[in-house]
């Protein structure tokens, strides 16, 4: 059955177990070697290596894949960092958090934003990926948890029906949550409005929390109203960023056809990112915000990755055990 978030304190459940390992010191982690990057039965957690999943256009605005490591520079407050691990995100699995927006406000165009999400699951979803279904109102549902089951997507999308406000704060907050307890690739995709009216967290500690994850957000943002009078412009530019301080993208979707062409983006970029990772070359001062910035060797390109982390944002590649 969905399970509805009652109440604040039982979302922050489950960073208890990483907030005790936290004080009982680094030598209280563990730390055990992947053999393979899809191994789910092994539990990993290395506190000192901070991932990056970077995306790659070149001067043309297409997607550019096939780079090796030796393509990228990757520097932290202006220090050069050694690239210790490199990957093709299309070799790794996915860990997708969806959210659907269900609240009054974007419920013109709820069925052919549902059947959507269910080809572009149907597309995207591999056999060995796992997607997490968040219906987003006032409370925040999640509808079904780390499926790789079509059918359960299809169902779960199709079960949602419109009702209340929107906690859409909360829920890319819980998300992100979920996520850290998650090895792979890390992604929030967000349909909606962006109109957030009954949150707890705010924009920036939601923000952090993501950034602490190491999630990619992307966003769809529905545009009932087309003209600028009677949209919420300060949220919808809240959304945009979102995105781009996560490495993310913003697609401003008008129609079904603008949401398909926005699903089949989406879709493609997946396919080819990178991930990279490095280990500090200084000492981590608390609560202290690194930027993070990546260079690559092609003429005219663009490097979208998250703008950076807070040194005090806890362990980096922790690992849910089966």
């Amino acid at each position: 059955m969905p399970a509805t978030i009652p109440s604040w304190s039982s979302r922050l459940t489950p960073f208890l177990f990483w907030t005790a390992l936290c004080l009982l010191g680094p030598g209280a982690l563990p730390v055990f070697s992947q053999e393979s990057p899809d191994d789910d039965y092994r539990l990993v957690v290395d506190v000192d290596l901070v991932t990056v999943l970077a995306s790659v256009t070149t001067a043309e605005g297409a997607l550019a894949a096939g780079l090796g490591r030796h393509d990228f520079h990757l520097y932290e407050g202006g220090t050069a960092q050694e690239i210790a691990l490199f990957a093709r995100e299309s070799d790794r699995s996915l860990r997708l958090q969806l959210l659907f927006d269900s609240s009054l406000s974007i419920t013109t165009e709820l069925g052919s934003q549902q059947e959507a999400a269910i080809d572009f699951l149907r597309v995207v979803a591999k056999p060995g990926d796992r997607v997490s279904i968040l219906q987003v109102s006032e409370d925040v549902v999640e509808l079904v948890r780390e499926t790789s089951r079509p059918r359960a997507m299809a169902r779960a999308l199709r079960s949602i029906r419109p009702q209340g406000g929107t906690s859409l704060y909360d829920a890319v907050y819980l998300a992100s949550q979920a996520l850290s307890l998650s090895r792979g690739r890390r992604v929030i995709l967000i349909i909606s409005d962006g109109t957030d009216t009954t949150s707890k967290v705010s924009m920036e500690e939601c923000l952090r929390q993501v950034l602490a994850s190491e999630a990619v957000v992307y966003v769809l943002l529905v545009q009932p109203i087309k003209s600028e009078a009677g949209r919420n412009l300060a949220e919808e530019r809240s959304m945009i960023y979102l995105t781009r301080e996560t490495g993310g993208r913003t697609f401003m979707v008008a129609s079904p056809d603008a949401l398909r062409d926005s699903f089949a983006r989406i879709g493609e970029e997946l396919r080819t990112q990178y991930l990279l990772g490095y280990y500090p070359r200084h000492d981590r001062e608390p609560e202290k915000f690194r930027r993070i910035r990546i260079e690559v060797d092609l003429a005219g390109a663009r490097v979208r990755a998250r703008s950076g982390y807070h040194a005090a944002a806890g362990p980096r590649l922790p690992a849910r055990a089966r």
